[in-house]
């Protein structure tokens, strides 16, 4: 898969997982975190198996922290309140910053789309700042509404 193309897909089913199964509630907000979820799992690992930059085993990591947090929204507040201890938010933080990397690492070019030094891939360094920036204030979005 090309990076562009992996980019225009990855980055609106990432958006639609963080926020639309939020709109549904119960068995639809699971239906639709779980559709997203396998769609981003998809294309992620499509991604990282064509280029090699990483194992495609840990395209998991990408849909992982969104959807743990959808499921304990539907799990019900019992649930949540476990949510809150500092191991778990530790756990938590650490899948937001696994996705991060794996994000970052199937961003990486492969030899036929740039030729040249990765500190001047224009591309790679504005994807590689917004997906932390988006990782990161999504990582703490989780911590705010549960």
């Amino acid at each position: 898969m090309k990076r562009l193309h992996f980019i225009y897909a990855a980055a609106p089913l990432t958006v639609a997982l963080n926020a639309l199964p939020s709109l549904a509630d119960g068995m639809w907000r699971m239906v639709i975190a779980g559709v997203l979820a396998l769609a981003l799992w998809t294309v992620v690992w499509f991604r990282v198996y064509t280029n090699k930059k990483l194992r495609p085993e840990f395209a998991i990591m990408v849909m992982l922290p969104a959807l743990s947090y959808h499921i304990l929204q539907v799990a019900g507040p019992e649930y949540a309140a476990t949510f809150h201890t500092p191991g778990w938010q530790n756990f938590n933080f650490f899948l937001w910053i696994a996705g991060i990397f794996v994000t970052i690492r199937a961003l990486l070019p492969t030899p036929q789309e740039y030729k040249g030094r990765l500190a001047s891939d224009s591309v790679f360094i504005f994807m590689t700042i917004i997906t932390v920036v988006y990782g990161l204030s999504s990582w703490a979005t989780t911590h705010t509404t549960l």
